[in-house]
């Protein structure tokens, strides 16, 4: 299979209008958070557009990889939009219909049988660190800035978000975080595992290409059925993933008999990059 390789720049800066904004680019699904004018925050529409581009991901054997992004180089997202927020406020029933709306979306992402990257630039914050959370790799921007504020509003962060930020902070980083609401810095968010890796400048595009490129490169049986190993692991198998032990045992043994096993021993013998055809038949 001859892939096409996508085009730099990685971050799309061009969008300014509030949607998620959704581009294929070779065997690259990139999605844009795109609300500039509010810091990339998520109006309901938006989460429900989200929704929908993840189905179609899913239903894409062609996307090898996905890229989320947010628009421009002021905030990844700043997480809900406030204004909706409120409005919502005296409707309980709307209230909860939102929330579930959020849940499902972020675990949608989460579950994706795609490996995922998120690009962080500027602000990170609330819903958005749910986002960036959901996705395999996140790559920050040096000046980016990460914050998880429902104290700060009188509400509280979602059991499924607290989970996957102690999965990747640890116990006292999460306390201190959702106590006192205050910013993180890109540097101590690496530290303490909030994001893999940080760049700046022309680094940070690099970084990205690379991290990008391994992905659509590597072998798809190897990294979906890697993301559903460590989603049981995780415990993730109680959320509806449908991944089993016996399915996963499985899959380890027809690993070494599918044609992506064969093709990768040729090619490391051979000294050249693997052509990886799964899922094709």
């Amino acid at each position: 299979m001859t892939m096409d390789t996508p085009t730099k720049p990685v971050v799309d800066t061009g969008v300014n209008t509030p949607c998620i904004d959704f581009s294929l680019d070779g065997a690259l699904a990139r999605i844009t958070i795109a609300n500039p004018t509010q810091r990339n925050a998520m109006t309901v529409a938006m989460w429900e557009q989200l929704s929908a581009l993840l189905d179609r991901v899913a239903a894409d054997d062609g996307v090898r990889a996905v890229l989320l992004s947010g628009a421009g180089e002021r905030a990844f997202c700043a997480g809900a939009n406030i204004e909706e927020l409120t409005q919502a406020m005296g409707d309980p029933a709307e209230m909860r219909r939102q929330n579930a709306l959020i849940r499902d979306v972020q675990l949608k992402l989460e579950q994706l049988p795609r490996p995922t990257i998120a690009l962080i630039r500027g602000a990170c914050y609330g819903g958005g660190c749910g986002l960036a959370l959901a996705c395999d790799i996140r790559l920050a921007e040096a000046t980016a800035n990460f914050a998880i504020t429902p104290a700060k509003l009188g509400i509280l962060y979602s059991q499924v978000d607290t989970k996957r930020l102690l999965r990747a902070v640890g116990d006292a980083n999460a306390r201190d975080m959702l106590l006192t609401g205050l910013p993180v810095s890109a540097a101590r968010a690496q530290q303490i595992g909030l994001v893999q890796h940080v760049a700046e400048g022309v680094e940070f595009e690099d970084r990205a290409w690379a991290l990008i490129q391994s992905l659509l490169d590597n072998s798809q049986y190897s990294l979906r059925w890697t993301k559903a190993t460590l989603r049981y692991l995780a415990g993730g198998n109680d959320e509806g993933s449908g991944e089993t032990k016996p399915a996963l045992l499985h899959a380890f043994d027809e690993a070494f008999s599918e044609p992506d096993f064969a093709e990768g021993c040729v090619a490391f013998l051979q000294r050249r990059k693997a052509d990886f055809r799964w899922p094709e038949k």
